[in-house]
């Protein structure tokens, strides 16, 4: 089994920093005007929050295993066999995926006949082409 963690752009970590410093920053000022115990569903909130930016970054990863790629972000999961991924290539297409980078690679596959794609962005491009057997094009 090897496992692919997500690369991560600079400017995406800055943003989950900021967000988790202004949500901080609000609780911190609702514990100062002691409104904590007054307003649960606010705090519940900010705190629920605070996690759920941070878990695709925590997260999202690609296994390959048992002749199958897996890729987990958050609460989604695909699994491709790796002999159904035809082709792998280099891309910057912003569209939404399971990566947190727009260094990305596009992995074109077969399921039930047609054709779809996938990016992602491992940390190492290379020795993730290298795992999947594919050269990058």
């Amino acid at each position: 089994m090897q496992k692919f963690h997500s690369k991560i752009d600079w400017w995406v970590l800055a943003f989950l920093v900021c967000m988790t410093g202004l949500l901080i920053q609000l609780l911190l000022s609702m514990q100062a005007k002691g409104n904590i115990s007054a307003y649960p569903l606010h705090t519940a909130t900010y705190i629920l929050t605070i996690f759920i930016i941070w878990w695709p970054a925590i997260n999202t990863r690609y296994v390959i295993d048992n002749g199958k790629l897996i890729i987990k972000c958050m609460f989604l999961k695909w699994q491709i066999p790796l002999e159904q991924i035809h082709k792998i290539e280099t891309t910057t297409n912003s569209v939404a995926s399971p990566a947190l980078s727009l260094d990305r690679l596009k992995l074109e596959y077969t399921q039930n006949g047609k054709d779809k794609f996938i990016i992602v962005a491992p940390r190492n491009k290379q020795a993730f082409c290298k795992a999947l057997d594919l050269n990058l094009s």
